[in-house]
């Protein structure tokens, strides 16, 4: 009895621990996903050390903004889109006035290319299906 008292207490710490790691990683990827982005875009770029940190500080900013923009929607999600469009359309023209013409092209390219795997994928969220 004790033996069996002890495994259920085990596998219930076990599958706690699994579920918790399972809240804890779509964000992760998610963050993850997004400084992968920055940083490709950031070597297509081929950005001087001053226009890195300026790179960075924008993008600090934005996603600053960004966060408090989905705590500040809730669950209003229509909201939420509307003002991530407005924060990356501000940020995007930051970015633009940090840029060399030839490196505006290449940001340009880079956007329409993900846009277009986005649209792929199935929309804005990337799909994923009626959750």
């Amino acid at each position: 009895m004790k033996r069996n008292l002890i495994l259920s207490m085990v596998a219930g710490l076990f599958m706690f621990g699994a579920l918790n790691a399972q809240d804890q990683q779509p964000q992760q990827n998610f963050q993850q996903r997004m400084q992968q982005r920055i940083d490709d875009l950031k070597k297509e770029l081929v950005l001087t050390k001053d226009q890195n940190t300026k790179f960075d500080a924008i993008y600090k900013e934005a996603n600053e903004k960004m966060t408090a923009a989905r705590e500040a929607a809730g669950d209003d999600r229509e909201a939420m889109r509307t003002k991530m469009t407005e924060l990356n359309k501000d940020r995007d023209a930051k970015i633009l006035k940090i840029l060399t013409p030839e490196q505006v092209k290449k940001f340009n390219d880079y956007n329409a290319k993900q846009a277009a795997a986005r649209a792929q994928r199935g929309g804005p969220g990337g799909g994923g299906g009626g959750r």
